[in-house]
C-alpha cells in the first residue's frame, strides 16, 4: 500500500522515514489502511515503522531516501 507522507512524498512498505517531533528513524514495516480513502489513510495512525513502539499517521512522518 502506498501513501504520502508530511511533504507529499510517496511512502510505501520498506521506506526508510523519521518522525516528526521525535527524530527516531526506522523502516516501515506495515501499513493497515484496507478500506480507507486516501485522505483517511494520511490522518490515520495506520503505519507501523521497525523499532519505534506504535502506530503513526503517515502526515507524522518524514521519507529519508529515494526508496
Amino acid at each position: 500500500m502506498m501513501t504520502y507522507d508530511r511533504n507529499r512524498n510517496s511512502i510505501t512498505t520498506g521506506s526508510r522515514v523519521m518522525i516528526n517531533g521525535t527524530g527516531q528513524t526506522g523502516v516501515i514495516t506495515a501499513i493497515h489502511g484496507d478500506g480507507m480513502t486516501p485522505g483517511d489513510l494520511r490522518r490515520s495512525k495506520t503505519v507501523e515503522v521497525e523499532g519505534c513502539e506504535g502506530q503513526y499517521q503517515p502526515v507524522e512522518l518524514i521519507r529519508l531516501g529515494l526508496n
